[in-house]
């Protein structure tokens, strides 16, 4: 009797059985350690880490985007071609080859636009020269076009020498593709490719039946009104990051700007008036970092930011800011040498409200991290982006 168990106590102490956590494909966990300068700031945990099927063994020239329209965030590098993430469900929905240069991808007419080495070149017409090829790929992941980019040798053979970074802009009809000093305009119906300014596309800012076309010269934001100067600000500032729109305020211009307080080198967020009074704020908290690697704004004018803590080249971060300058949160990104730039953006609902900020480091990760938008009652908190006729 002392010996015996009543089948109760068994089935009490009866061990538990194993749980099976299942994870999505490509899915990997990031716990980067949060650094002393940080410590006191709001940390953002991702909501996804995304691993590429990178092929590290090939070098690594290239890499670009997130770009994102809906559901897919679409990435460019040197080891993988291009890419199209789920960010929401954190799987690859498709990936297209490219050879070892690529440019990066942008959103055109509801369809991504891809630009890269041609897989196998295509024949020009005597004089000219190949300077890539462009593929225009749907949402779905089907093709388009496909399209053979070349100009006259004597006007693109400038562009075509050189190493430096690159960017791809809208450009009315047609697309701008910059590489280092040098910038072409490609036709995406025939692929000829003109000389074009390396300088982006100025922020357009309408309000009150005025229009302002602001752009950022030597440093110094200068806004313009039918190609005549209307404003522009005393001294130089960071980097340019687009417009503001508050309810029941004037739109604002916002820019980053590095500086040293006490020895230490700082990132603030500054807003000017659009409209010319040129009376301005400053955010509340600024960050440390010594520069930007990377920025996206939403149309109302909440930003993410890729800062660099210092000259390591290994401790970099994304810090989000809403569009009233309320810092929401700072995530460190893993702490490896990161020569590449960090690209970020930020990614959209139906209403054009921002969902969470995508970016893609280290040529084959892509983090998804929250939204970026301070709450709803929140202190300045933004209007809808249907009150901002151009954002």
């Amino acid at each position: 009797m002392v010996a015996c168990k009543s089948r109760a106590a068994e089935e009490k102490q009866a061990p538990t059985a194993p749980v099976e956590v299942v994870r999505d494909g490509g899915v990997a966990d990031a716990a980067p350690a949060v650094w002393p300068e940080l410590a006191e700031l709001p940390l953002a945990e991702p909501l996804r880490v995304i691993t590429l099927p990178a092929k590290g063994n090939e070098p690594r020239f290239d890499v670009g985007g997130p770009v994102v329209l809906g559901d897919l965030a679409v990435v460019s590098s040197s080891q993988l071609g291009f890419a199209a993430v789920d960010w929401r469900r954190g799987t690859i929905a498709w990936t297209k080859p490219s050879g070892a240069k690529v440019a990066p991808p942008v959103v055109r007419d509801g369809s991504f636009v891809l630009i890269g080495q041609c897989l196998t070149p295509p024949e020009v017409p005597a004089g000219e020269l190949l300077l890539g090829c462009l593929r225009v790929v749907t949402p779905a992941g089907a093709d388009e076009a496909y399209i053979a980019i070349h100009g006259k040798q004597a006007a693109v053979e400038t562009f075509a020498g050189e190493p430096g970074m690159q960017s791809v802009w809208l450009d009315g009809s047609k697309l701008r593709w910059r590489r280092g000093e040098a910038a072409v305009a490609i036709d995406p119906i025939s692929g000829l490719a003109t000389p074009a300014p390396i300088d982006p596309p100025p922020v357009v800012v309408e309000y009150d039946g005025k229009r302002w076309d602001v752009t950022q010269d030597d440093g110094v934001i200068v806004a313009r009104q039918k190609g005549r100067v209307a404003w522009q600000t005393e001294h130089a500032v960071g980097t340019l990051l687009g417009s503001v729109w508050l309810p029941d305020q004037r739109p604002m211009i916002r820019s980053a700007t590095i500086s040293a307080r006490s020895g230490t080198p700082e990132v603030r967020i500054l807003d000017v008036d659009a409209t010319g009074s040129l009376n301005g704020t400053a955010a509340w908290t600024p960050i440390p970092g010594i520069a930007l690697l990377g920025h996206a704004i939403s149309p109302v004018g909440d930003v993410a930011l890729a800062v660099r803590l210092d000259k390591s080249i290994k401790r970099d971060f994304i810090a989000a800011y809403a569009a009233n300058a309320l810092l929401m949160y700072v995530y460190p990104l893993p702490q490896v040498m990161r020569p590449d730039p960090v690209g970020v953006a930020i990614a959209l609902d139906a209403e054009r409200a921002p969902e969470a900020v995508v970016v893609f480091h280290d040529g084959d990760l892509v983090t998804v991290l929250p939204t970026v938008s301070s709450p709803p009652t929140a202190p300045g908190a933004a209007s809808k982006p249907s009150q901002n006729p151009t954002p």
